[in-house]
């Protein structure tokens, strides 16, 4: 099977999880927003930024250096062996030293960030999920390793997220609002774990006694470190604007601008899903010094993230109103921090895989560089627009970021990689996604009139349907023919006479 059917199978498949679990995590927002309020809401997102802030420091980057190195070693299964244990090793032991170190600091964390008593429950109760959630990642990366995508993407996107938005109807029905809060994080992450545990021995043969067995990996520990602080400057600037709004607002704010952000992060879903299984391949080209192949690889994937994410752009851009209205009227207040982060996130969707490309080509001091620049900056925005903006401060200063983030990115992989994005053929999803946005915004006034939910879905099939016959009209390139041909294959059957 060739590259492009491997990038293909497996992203649509990642893409599909992805789906499922920004879908039932909105779900759970709209739950959150609906049958609780927006101070619960608030209270609910300035505790996941700290547990997910925590959950890169317990990762300490060896997800990336599992990706890596079970690669680099694919002819030596001992030596793969070695290095999966001594990662998971090291991460459980990370794992409750910073659960631990969260349920001690709880309470000056809530005060901080302007939370209530809430906020401290919530924050212990979500430390216990801290090891599950680490455990299920790394797992989920080592197997991942061996191009097996889909059953990270299960645990991680597909159980945990349902789980989730299930606990928190049964919790909110039996027991109370509190509840509903409180324990169906932790419960979810260990039901994730307890799924994926025996598919690592299954694929990789690690076994629990190899964990338990294992000594330090110093060369992969002196690889993973500066992509631990990568990530964790990267996760800090995914949930700066939420905690800094906690930080100079209250949890109330945070919860009115917690459905714009989270809204226009589902688009994010389309780069995780390509970026996850072009990494490894793109780290096993570079070992093997294919520089023309990586460049193909980088612009065929840039355009098929570009084609998909631009319906969701379109319709968060024309309807936020309707966008927002599924939560409830409170939240329309949000339009203008939608349409701001929507532009933000389709910049970091379109150009994130220049990151991918630069991690996995050996330029982690490089992409250190980038996110201590890219967080300072954001942090000096936050500090001046939001206390003059509020929430449309937050979101400005995201979009910012982001645009200089990937400006600075795309230079940086074609000076030092000579290598660029920009394929003849991105014209193509451009006119499409021009055409459509012209048809939707012919049909807003008549939308607006319709009832929320009824304007939301009826704008998001027009968008959909018309971009799609726009794209088939301009005809689809090769390399998308053809692996919908051998994906969907009664296509191209002859007709029986």
């Amino acid at each position: 099977m060739s590259r492009n059917d491997v990038i293909a199978g497996q992203a649509g498949f990642s893409f599909a999880g992805f789906l499922f679990g920004q879908a039932s995590r909105f779900g759970f927002n709209l739950l959150v927003a609906r049958v609780l309020d927006a101070d619960a809401l608030g209270t609910y997102a300035l505790a996941v930024a700290v547990i997910q802030i925590s959950e890169v420091l317990a990762i300490a980057g060896l997800d990336s250096g599992l990706l890596r190195f079970v690669s680099v070693h694919s002819s030596d299964p001992l030596r793969q062996k070695a290095v999966i244990a001594s990662a998971l090793k090291t991460s459980l032991f990370l794992s409750i030293v910073v659960a631990l170190f969260l349920v001690l600091f709880s309470g000056r964390i809530a005060l901080m960030l302007h939370g209530s008593h809430l906020l401290q429950l919530t924050l212990c109760c979500y430390a216990a999920a801290l090891p599950f959630n680490v455990a299920t990642m790394l797992y989920g990366h080592a197997i991942q390793g061996f191009r097996k995508l889909q059953p990270k993407i299960i645990a991680t996107q597909v159980l945990n997220p349902f789980f989730l938005l299930l606990l928190t109807l049964l919790f909110r029905s039996v027991v109370g609002q509190d509840a509903a809060l409180f324990f169906p994080f932790a419960l979810s992450g260990a039901v994730a774990f307890f799924w994926i545990r025996p598919f690592l021995s299954k694929i990789s043969g690690v076994v629990p006694m190899d964990i338990v067995r294992a000594s330090s990996d110093k060369a992969m520990m002196v690889y993973a470190l500066p992509f631990m602080v990568v990530s964790l400057l990267s996760m800090i600037t995914h949930w700066l604007d939420i905690m800094m709004l906690g930080m100079l607002t209250d949890t109330a704010t945070v919860g009115l601008y917690h459905p714009a952000a989270r809204t226009a992060g589902l688009i994010r879903a389309v780069l995780l899903a390509f970026a996850g299984i072009a990494a490894p391949m793109i780290a096993m080209l570079h070992a093997g010094s294919q520089s023309a192949e990586i460049g193909r690889i980088y612009k065929m994937v840039t355009r098929w993230i570009f084609g998909l994410v631009i319906p969701p752009v379109i319709l968060f851009m024309l309807l936020p109103e309707m966008v927002l209205g599924v939560f409830g009227g409170r939240f329309i207040a949000g339009t203008s921090a939608l349409l701001l982060l929507t532009a933000a996130s389709f910049l970091q969707v379109c150009f994130g895989l220049s990151s991918t490309v630069l991690a996995m080509t050996g330029y982690a001091r490089l992409s250190l560089y980038n996110a201590f620049g890219a967080l300072g900056l954001q942090f000096v925005l936050n500090l001046f627009l939001i206390p003059w903006m509020g929430i449309n401060g937050a979101a400005l200063a995201t979009l910012l970021v982001f645009f200089l983030l990937s400006a600075v990115r795309l230079a940086e992989v074609f000076i030092l990689l000579k290598i660029h994005p920009f394929g003849k053929a991105l014209w193509k999803p451009f006119v499409a996604g021009l055409c459509s946005a012209l048809l939707l915004m012919g049909l807003r006034p008549w939308m607006i009139g319709l009832p929320v939910f009824a304007g939301f879905m009826t704008g998001a099939l027009v968008v959909i349907c018309c971009y799609t016959l726009f794209m088939l009209l301009l005809k689809l390139e090769q390399e998308e023919r053809e692996i919908i041909l051998r994906f969907v294959p009664f296509i191209n059957k002859e007709p029986r006479l």
